[in-house]
């Protein structure tokens, strides 16, 4: 069965959500954690007013749904949404079922890594964690001391 987008009326996703699981639609809602310092996270919705639907062929019940506007229309009916699109969203999802922002580091930290090029390629370097969007922080051996220095996460290989 594929997937086809419905668009919900606004803020109106979780109830769109009831009332599919209600008239038995297998459908995606995804969410992600909204945090603010000194405030508790928020769920929120990844998409706000969309909603994905795996439909047969009877989808016209879908616009009598309360919580959903209409579907979204292709020039033969309803606009298919491939699978990879559905399983590349599910694959950042943590066990809570919530849409992780960041995606997951690709080093633990304490990992031997080498940096591709720049000043430190070739070097043996101790992965420390991320920092700021794609950059990551490493230790290097300089002048005989150990150096924290900040790299795009990009330029490092598993060493």
């Amino acid at each position: 069965m594929p997937w086809f987008v419905a668009m919900t009326k606004p803020n109106h996703e979780g109830i769109a959500a009831v009332n599919l699981r209600r008239q038995g639609f297998d459908y995606y809602y995804p969410r992600y954690a909204h945090k603010k310092p000194g405030l508790a996270a928020v769920i929120r919705p990844l998409f706000p007013r969309y909603i994905f639907v795996k439909l047969e062929q009877i989808w016209h019940s879908l616009n009598g749904t309360r919580g959903i506007s209409y579907l979204l229309m292709g020039d033969r009916g309803p606009q298919l949404l491939p699978d990879r699109v559905i399983e590349a969203i599910q694959s950042r999802e943590d066990k809570t079922g919530l849409y992780q922002l960041i995606a997951p580091p690709r080093f633990a930290k304490g990992n031997k890594v080498k940096c591709q090029e720049g000043p430190l390629a070739g070097l043996s370097l101790l992965y420390e964690g991320q920092s700021a969007h794609d950059r990551v922080l490493v230790l290097a051996e300089l002048l005989g001391r150990a150096c924290v220095v900040e790299l795009e996460e990009k330029l490092l290989s598993a060493a």
